[in-house]
């Protein structure tokens, strides 16, 4: 036999063990990640999404865990005052667990948006981690991750705000909400997942199920979703608790609620 006839040889076998490598990270791997119906819908909607089961068993019970989800806002009732009674926005909810809020803006304050858990203290309290104000009229990637007491809120990537609570949230079987009558605008496949992301999680994720805007690869949900389940391309032990984000964003955001 030829050395070309060997080479040849090779790349064969080259081929078919990469070939069922894939096959078996594609669909023998276990998948951590849970997509949520529906999977898309109007903001102005506030819309249940999952049951509370995997709310309780993939977000609030684990010791660390992501929510994310496509949301594009194009815009939301102003109000002429704004004082302590005022309703604030909710852009999600996990129950009273924990709730993204947006307090519109008026003629002499800005808006704000802020994340408000439910903890565990002596007779149960609202705590309230301050993060960038939600943007307006173009696709973002929302990512709540849980490391234990710290929450992190990544917008398209980028830390928007951390913190870490003083007791540890409070766990109940409540269903996940997205939106509010006063918004307006489109959310896109939420999926919540029993593990905290990491910054290259996320990056993959942005990458694989959404354009160079972040719009989301909406007419294609089966075909994109299904191949890209696992967003994490370092094998089947990306997704590890036991040890640090490669890049750890969460020393990238100061705020005085830390």
């Amino acid at each position: 036999m030829n050395l070309s006839s060997s080479l040849v040889i090779l790349l064969i076998i080259t081929g078919i063990i990469i070939f069922i490598s894939f096959l078996i990270l594609k669909y023998l791997r276990p998948s951590y990640i849970k997509s949520l119906t529906p999977k898309s819908g109007n903001l102005e909607l506030a819309t249940k999404i999952g049951t509370p089961g995997q709310v309780r068993d993939l977000f609030l019970s684990p010791s660390g865990s992501t929510l994310s989800v496509y949301i594009f806002c194009k815009s939301y009732a102003k109000t002429n005052t704004l004082g302590q009674d005022t309703n604030p926005i909710r852009i999600l909810q996990l129950g009273n667990s924990l709730q993204l809020q947006l307090y519109p803006a008026n003629n002499k304050i800005p808006s704000s948006t802020q994340l408000v858990i439910r903890t565990q203290g002596t007779t149960g309290e609202n705590e309230t981690i301050s993060v960038k104000d939600f943007p307006q009229q173009q696709w973002v990637h929302l990512c709540i991750v849980r490391e234990g007491r710290r929450y992190t809120v990544f917008y398209n990537g980028e830390v928007a705000g951390s913190s870490r609570t003083k007791y540890f949230p409070t766990i109940n079987s409540s269903p996940f909400i997205i939106g509010d009558q006063r918004l307006q605008g489109t959310f896109a496949f939420p999926k919540l997942t029993p593990l905290p992301y990491n910054i290259n999680d996320i990056q993959n994720e942005l990458q694989s199920t959404s354009d160079t805007r972040h719009k989301p690869y909406i007419e294609s949900t089966t075909s994109i979703f299904d191949s890209f389940s696992f967003t994490c391309p370092k094998g089947i032990f990306c997704f590890s608790t036991n040890s640090q984000p490669i890049t750890n964003p969460l020393k990238l955001w100061k705020s005085p609620y830390a």
